[in-house]
């Protein structure tokens, strides 16, 4: 499939409860120190919709929005539109040609952000195929990501900033099964240098089957697909927080790309449903001497405990909901 502008805009939906649609991205700007990761995503069959926010300034504040009855809503009139779909005060909308606009309004914490330019054509996890059976029960009518640049305003608590970042967008639609997936050594790895390199991959175990990774590298605008994807953190004395990470990805040729992440700051989504938590780091990453950001997500349980953790059992991880102070993660 070509990528067009009906990928960024909402979808007919299938009346079942496991259909949803969603749009998600990622930003960092290192010159002002501001970051965050939001989420929109909408469940018509069942008339509601989620929504998942995290915005912080280094030496300031951060807001966390990840858990909780405030993270759902109930689908009003005009939340699915044409061009774009709202969740409470989260909005995002297509402004064609792989521009789009996102906004969040809440009493703590708001933006107005414009994802203007893209890097490389949005394309899906895949080219070479070997994740479709995969797909079918996690994205199975459509998925899409891209990096580029993001710009606008954020405000954290009273302070409103101007931003220009980095940014990565995904978006997916159709049949999303959790049952189907073990989270307990998941890891996914996106994010950008500038056009001279971008990437997003994933790792997540099928129950009763096999990891399944997928993703792709692409470098001044040639495209290789991610065969193998391996992401060895450093962790805190916590067992949680990451203080260092390396990935390596593996593409389809064989060869292999390195890149080094430091995470900034950080954010826990428990996802009670099922009985674990995933947390989320936006970092700085090297690769070749060139410098830019990514989304380092993933969940550490070996035991598959149900226990999800507080902010108590952490170090520098934010767990508690809406605002607190950013905390340096210091080795």
């Amino acid at each position: 499939m070509t990528y067009d502008d009906s990928w960024d805009r909402p979808h007919t939906p299938v009346d079942t409860a496991l259909w949803q649609e969603s749009d998600c991205y990622w930003f960092y700007d290192e010159a002002a120190g501001i970051g965050g990761f939001h989420r929109i995503g909408q469940k018509p069959a069942q008339g509601t919709g989620q929504a998942t926010l995290f915005v912080f300034k280094r030496g300031a504040e951060r807001f966390v929005l990840s858990d909780g009855d405030a993270t759902e809503f109930d689908i009003r009139s005009g939340d699915r539109r044409e061009h774009g779909q709202s969740v409470g005060g989260h909005v995002v909308e297509s402004l064609g040609g792989g521009r789009m606009r996102y906004g969040a309004e809440t009493p703590d914490c708001s933006l107005d952000l414009e994802f203007h330019e893209s890097f490389y054509e949005p394309r899906d996890w895949s080219m070479s195929g070997h994740s479709d059976e995969f797909m079918q029960s996690i994205n199975s009518q459509g998925h899409l990501e891209c990096s580029g640049r993001i710009r606008g305003t954020v405000r954290i608590g009273q302070e409103t900033h101007d931003v220009s970042a980095l940014a990565h967008r995904d978006r997916s639609w159709g049949i999303r099964d959790h049952a189907r997936v073990s989270l307990h050594r998941y890891r996914m790895f996106s994010g950008t240098v500038g056009p001279e390199l971008s990437f997003a991959s994933f790792l997540l175990d099928v129950k009763d089957g096999p990891a399944m990774c997928a993703g792709f590298v692409v470098r001044n605008g040639v495209q290789e697909d991610v065969r193998k994807l391996r992401v060895i953190t450093t962790t805190d004395h916590d067992g949680l927080t990451p203080l260092a990470a390396r990935a390596i990805l593996t593409l389809e040729r064989g060869d292999e790309i390195e890149v080094n992440a430091t995470p900034v700051q950080g954010f826990l989504t428990p996802l009670r449903d099922i009985g674990c938590a995933t947390q989320d780091h936006i970092s700085t990453i090297t690769h070749s001497g060139l410098r830019g950001f990514a989304d380092l997500e993933f969940c550490n349980n070996p035991g598959r405990g149900t226990y999800i953790p507080t902010q108590d059992d952490v170090t520098f991880l934010a767990v508690d909901q809406g605002l607190s102070r950013s905390v340096d993660y210091d080795l």
